[in-house]
């Protein structure tokens, strides 16, 4: 009876060690942000240009522009321009979804939190707010744009520094 007592507890000791480490593995997820930590990572990052996207993944003009938004992310250094994603979905777990599929990102992506929305005053997207070296906000449109345009002013803002 003992030796049987052992096994089982052997056995169930090496199945929640299991599913513990599945969860562990295969656990992904998009980091949540609040606005102020939006804004911290605009502060920390003075000295380059600093472009935030505000997006969804429900959003079909959001979801053409992010082409366009990783090809600028590979013609500067990261001492130049800074990018963040900041989805607006209400479920994390679309933004999750959509990053499974294959979504191959360049820059970091982050789901905001309640407070975003009303911080940045968002009421349409996509939404894109471009920061120049000195941490001052230069550029605050809604709508897509084409990433030739953000290359452009990105590159002036970066021989204005």
């Amino acid at each position: 009876m003992k030796f049987l007592n052992k096994i089982s507890l052997i056995i169930f000791v090496m199945i929640v060690l299991s599913v513990g480490c599945n969860q562990v593995e295969t656990a992904q997820g998009v980091e949540g942000i609040n606005a102020q930590g939006v804004q911290d990572l605009i502060n920390k990052n003075k000295g380059k240009v600093v472009l935030v996207n505000f997006w969804a993944t429900w959003c079909p003009p959001c979801r053409a522009e992010i082409p366009d938004l990783i090809e600028l992310r590979k013609k500067f250094s990261d001492d130049e321009l800074v990018m963040i994603g900041v989805s607006v979905d209400a479920d994390r777990t679309a933004v999750d979804n959509f990053m499974g599929k294959g979504a191959k990102f360049n820059y970091p992506i982050y789901f905001a939190d309640d407070d975003v929305g009303n911080y940045f005053r968002i009421q349409s997207i996509p939404r894109t707010i471009m920061y120049d070296p000195k941490g001052k906000r230069v550029f605050d449109k809604e709508g897509s744009y084409p990433g030739a345009m953000f290359e452009n002013y990105t590159r002036k803002l970066l021989k204005d520094r």
